[in-house]
């Protein structure tokens, strides 16, 4: 036997063996359920299928007011193929939210599930009846590979979440020419933060599926003038459901509801945990900057010097990484090192200025400019989706750079107050900056989305709207108490001390290093001290004039 005739014989023994392996299963629902104006869900349950097998579905109908319906399966984080009554061009997809469209009459489509993986699947299958008068999801289709596309499509990087909708369609309306008569309008709900169980995952799906649960569960995502997109942060590690529902205008109780889609931003099945700062610089930078918040928090006044270098290497780190993203497609490591680098030197130059010159008040006022960049941050993290003045760049850095000059000249106005404050403030929010990576809450977000918003093309169309959940609550209440703690203890720990410490080499003439940094008005609460020299030079009527 030649080896030609050995391969031909094992192709052929390897395709029998995939044919046998490929096992043939059969279900049949009956949609009896009833129908209500919130709840159009004729049929929902689990199913199981097995691995490298094939699930044929029939559906029978038993209510004859539904016109068409919408048949949907939903995996997690495996891929599935979805097709009806035959698998040929423009009748399958693939994913792990799927929906197809089929008329009731003359009968309903036969659908077939197809699991290509090597695992055994646990499946949510649900048929959604709708009426005549009902909008059809996706009908007005020019984008996606079916026809009519009654789902959503996901896509998502490091910093965003793109969910498009293909446009419904005016079942009035044949050739799709009164697109604006139907209303597309989106909803999410956030999973659990870094839970990526099977249960949860399907618990969340089954509460955005019916018009009632989406108006108790759902958050309503504005437009950003993107039509049937929506663009969202992206906030890596927590599972997000997004689902669409489409109104009639001319009947505002004719609807229907796309097949809800989710994502995790991240791959889980690739990327384990799914962390954000996954590299071993950003870890060691985290730790590092853990203790860094302590001193800061605790001990930043009474170490001065060493706090106008680490006020300087933060200001010149992030300035750096902002300015750097702009110029060069960098990975984080490298954009990282090299911000490190720049923050050492302006921190050092920072440095230097308090060492030559040491005017409180300019030294304080990096402070003050970084608490007011934490500050309009946390504006921008709070602030509602669809502000459209907002979008436009010129309008959004006039007010984020307002608020941040505003706050620093209140602070900078009692400087030895102020700079215990900003220390406490700063140093506390970089302990919570470092432990949110551990318990994996969103409050690292507040300076990310910043970021973000100054380096990443078209963010300023995207919608923040982050998680707020149990861990985030804690991040909170440890930020507050570490902030009034540390205020405490370096408010007494400084108590009767000199406001600042004089610099080493000093410039200025005439500053008295005892007393450095005093205001030279109203009484002071330190004593002034007279030697018997200065005693003897002081003049009155009675002093000879040349003595």
């Amino acid at each position: 036997m030649s080896s030609r005739s050995v391969v031909k014989c094992g192709i052929c023994l390897l395709t029998l063996m995939l044919i046998n392996n490929i096992c043939a299963q059969n279900l049949t629902l009956i949609l009896n359920n009833t129908l209500s104006w919130g709840n159009k869900e004729l049929y929902g349950g689990f199913i199981n299928i097995k691995a490298n097998s094939t699930l044929q579905v029939d559906c029978i109908n038993e209510n004859k007011n539904v016109s068409y319906i919408i048949f949907q399966v939903h995996s997690h984080l495996y891929n599935i193929t979805l097709y009806n009554t035959t698998n040929v061009l423009g009748s399958s997809i693939y994913g792990t939210n799927l929906g197809l469209y089929s008329n009731v009459l003359p009968t309903i489509d036969t659908f077939f599930i197809i699991n290509q993986n090597l695992v055994s699947l646990l499946l949510y299958v649900s048929v959604h009846g709708y009426s005549l008068d009902d909008p059809i999801p996706g009908g007005c289709n020019m984008e996606f590979p079916v026809p009519i596309s009654p789902y959503l499509q996901t896509k998502y990087n490091n910093e965003y979440i793109l969910v498009d909708a293909p446009p419904p369609k005016d079942q009035l309306d044949d050739k799709c020419n009164t697109i604006g008569n139907v209303v597309l309008l989106f909803y999410k709900m956030y999973l659990p933060e870094r839970n990526f169980e099977a249960d949860v995952y399907f618990e969340g799906i089954q509460k955005m599926l019916t018009v009632d649960n989406i108006e108790e569960n759902g958050e309503f995502v504005p437009d950003n003038g993107l039509h049937n997109r929506r663009m969202l942060s992206a906030y890596q590690g927590v599972g997000s459901i997004y689902v669409a529902v489409a109104i009639s205008v001319e009947n505002a109780s004719a609807y229907s509801v796309y097949v809800p889609t989710y994502t995790y931003a991240c791959a889980p099945l690739v990327e384990g945990d799914c962390d954000i700062f996954d590299d071993v610089l950003s870890q060691l930078l985290l730790a590092s900057i853990l203790f860094i918040g302590l001193f800061v928090c605790y001990y930043g006044h009474r170490f001065f010097k060493t706090e106008m270098f680490l006020i300087g290497l933060i200001s010149g780190g992030i300035v750096t990484y902002i300015l750097i993203s702009l110029m060069a497609d960098l990975d984080r490591p490298a954009l990282l090192g090299a911000s490190i680098l720049s923050g050492i030197c302006f921190g050092a130059i920072w440095l230097l200025f308090w060492w030559f010159y040491g005017i409180p008040v300019l030294a304080v006022f990096l402070a003050t400019l970084d608490v007011g960049f934490l500050f309009s941050a946390i504006i921008y993290y709070g602030l509602p989706g669809g502000l459209t003045a907002l979008q436009f760049d010129v309008n959004f850095w006039t007010l984020f750079i307002f608020i941040m000059l505003t706050t620093s000249l209140l602070l900078v106005s009692m400087t030895l107050m102020s700079n215990i404050l900003c220390c406490a403030i700063l140093g506390a929010y970089a302990v919570v900056y470092s432990m949110d990576y551990y318990l994996g809450s969103s409050m690292k977000y507040i300076i990310i989305n910043t970021v973000r918003r100054a380096t990443v093309p078209k963010f300023n169309k995207a919608v923040l709207d982050p998680p707020f959940e149990w861990e985030d609550s804690l991040m909170c209440l440890l930020w507050v108490g570490l902030a009034m703690s540390g205020f405490l203890f370096q408010h007494f720990h400084n108590y009767g001390r000199p406001p600042f410490p004089p610099p080493p080499r000093s410039v200025r003439p005439g500053v008295p290093r005892s007393l450095y940094g005093a205001t030279p008005l109203g009484p002071s609460r330190y004593p002034r001290v007279i030697s018997r020299n200065q005693r003897s030079t002081v003049t009155s009527e009675r002093s000879p004039l040349l003595a």
